[in-house]
């Protein structure tokens, strides 16, 4: 494989999935689907509010009280090119480090800093849920 080849596995749970607002800045730097999973039961999912005409995003938070859950989520295979180009579109909170998965091997992938658990305003706990995709069917 050369460099122009290699791809980073990087797993995404909420507005970068398949059919999702964002999922284009994935397709658009070549990025390929690789696999839908879920996440090892370690995690906790929140609703985190936007400013003013933005979607909602999900912030996936890892515990280690034993309270966690499993979310699905997608893994995607990003070209080493365009991961740079990719990082510049994550905000803070939100952060890519190593998710953990139901297989429990770790990829690269979407969490969210551990402070916003304890927000009060903007952050809705949906650990109840499966993930994104449940919490955006409940809205409507």
């Amino acid at each position: 494989m050369t460099d122009s080849e290699a791809t980073l596995p990087i797993a995404v749970c909420g507005l970068h999935m398949t059919g999702q607002v964002l999922n284009w800045q994935l397709t658009d730097i070549g990025s390929t689907f690789a696999q839908a999973c879920k996440t090892a039961p370690v995690y906790k999912m929140y609703a985190l509010a936007s400013p003013e005409g933005k979607p909602s995003k999900p912030g996936l938070v890892r515990v280690t009280d034993g309270g966690g859950s499993a979310f699905d989520l997608e893994v995607w295979n990003v070209p080493l090119g365009g991961v740079g180009q990719f990082l510049q579109y994550v905000p803070a909170p939100l952060a890519i480090g190593q998710v953990e998965l139901e297989t429990g091997t770790s990829v690269h992938g979407f969490l969210c800093e551990g402070y916003v658990a304890n927000k009060k305003e903007g952050v809705q706990d949906i650990s109840h849920m499966s993930g994104w995709i449940e919490y955006l069917k409940s809205q409507k």
